[in-house]
């Protein structure tokens, strides 16, 4: 389990016992386990910061995969590759719409992963009036 796995278990946790509270002491405890579970993250580079984030979505919109949907730097795409290889992450989508986003894929490709396809995912938006979140497409990247 990396550590983005690990925060995230212990903020659920935590989320789960503050809501469960009936008291300040629970509250408290419940805080207490938040601290605990953040602390991970403590000191994360920015970069690394950027997968948590990702990572953090992901799971609460209910997808598989970390989705990387904004605009990244050409500059940014080799320590992407590398932060979610330092953290066992093995894959992770791509779908942004801004009008360089194919070649951004590109640079994910040589900076060592492999387009393993399209995916619908769970975008970070519900749909109107519905607990359902909208869905969304993108490039489906395993790391080497």
């Amino acid at each position: 389990m990396n550590i983005f796995e690990e925060a995230y278990r212990g903020i659920q946790e935590a989320k789960k016992a503050y809501a469960t509270a009936t008291n300040t002491a629970e509250q408290d405890a419940a805080r207490a386990i938040y601290k605990q579970a953040t602390a991970k993250l403590d000191g994360l580079s920015n970069t690394e910061q950027r997968i948590w984030s990702a990572y953090e979505t992901a799971k609460d919109c209910g997808n598989e995969y970390i989705d990387l949907n904004d605009t990244i730097r050409d500059d940014e795409v080799e320590g992407l590759v590398a932060c979610m290889k330092k953290y066992g992450i093995e894959a992770f989508t791509f779908s942004s719409t801004w009008s360089s986003a194919v070649e951004t894929a590109w640079l994910f490709q040589k900076a060592g992963c492999t387009l393993a396809g399209l995916i619908e995912i769970n975008s970070q938006h519900k749909a109107f009036m519905s607990d359902e979140y909208e869905k969304a497409h993108g490039y489906l990247f395993k790391l080497n």
